[in-house]
């Protein structure tokens, strides 16, 4: 879906890149064709692709390894490829308070989305996102 957005954009004179990350080496089949164009999967450590990837990032999605630590190391490792507009989200905010508290920790904004699903077994989870402030 990603990718489709993206190639809407660049007919629209605003071009983008995905990069996915994975450790699984078979994932991504579905990026081919024109997807394939506009996106890329990096296998291996989240941390060590985001590490050596050499682009700026207006949209991170946080969605790998759910333990605390290592969501928090990806918002550290990802900080100084970020455009002064980037949006951060982050899909464990439910059960981890990390990008809350990256978001306090460099001066940006922060808003909680709880899902509530109605007459299902899941209770629902919950996405984090951060901002620029304003000031």
């Amino acid at each position: 879906m990603l990718c489709a957005a993206l190639l809407r954009n660049a007919k629209e004179g605003h071009p983008g890149r995905y990069f996915g990350t994975d450790l699984n080496p078979s994932a991504g089949r579905l990026l081919k064709g024109d997807y394939a164009a506009v996106g890329k999967i990096l296998y291996g450590d989240s941390i060590e692709s985001l590490d050596a990837l050499d682009a700026k990032i207006d949209l991170f999605i946080n969605d790998s390894d759910h333990s605390a630590d290592y969501e928090y190391r990806e918002y550290r490792t990802v900080w100084d490829k970020l455009t002064p507009a980037a949006i951060i989200l982050g899909d464990n905010a439910h059960a981890s308070n990390k990008l809350e508290l990256f978001s306090r920790q460099m001066k940006r904004r922060f808003l909680f989305f709880k899902e509530l699903p109605v007459k299902h077994w899941y209770p629902g989870a919950g996405i984090g996102i951060s901002f620029p402030s304003r000031d």
